[in-house]
């Protein structure tokens, strides 16, 4: 997560479809600007002539540009069903996704904290972790000897 007080990073386009980023004053392409959002940027994107906020646009314009290189992202139900709905369905759409992501991690999250309860409770289990321990307690000795 980014911190509050960070600045949106401005890019800006002209009339000739380049993309200026005004913080590394370079121009940039819509993969570099898809980048930076992975990243956590809080990109906005202004036409320089009219300041015009075209975010929204140049977003869509990255999805579409993944769809053509066959990065899919929505399936082609999903991507009919939002044309249909004119786009009013897509954020039942994201929230379902999203919800159902997290139920699943939840679950995940318990199962695999049952198993490893299950399984360290064993006594051989019990004995091979002390083991392991011993074990590198002493190349932990031997590192910091050879360290000096």
């Amino acid at each position: 997560m980014q911190p509050l007080n960070k600045k949106k990073r401005l890019v800006k386009r002209y009339p000739n479809r380049k993309l200026y980023d005004t913080l590394s004053s370079r121009y940039v392409t819509l993969e570099e600007i898809a980048e930076m959002i992975r990243e956590g940027e809080d990109v906005q994107v202004i036409d320089n002539k009219t300041q015009d906020d075209l975010t929204s646009v140049t977003l869509t314009q990255i999805i579409f540009e993944q769809e053509k290189q066959k990065k899919s992202l929505l399936p082609l139900p999903a991507l009919r069903n939002i044309i249909q709905s004119g786009g009013e369905k897509i954020v039942d759409f994201v929230q379902t996704g999203v919800s159902s992501i997290t139920h699943a991690r939840e679950e995940a999250e318990k199962k695999l904290k049952t198993a490893i309860e299950s399984v360290s409770s064993l006594p051989s289990v019990q004995s091979e972790i002390r083991a392991l321990r011993k074990k590198i307690d002493l190349l932990e000795t031997q590192l910091k000897k050879y360290e000096k």
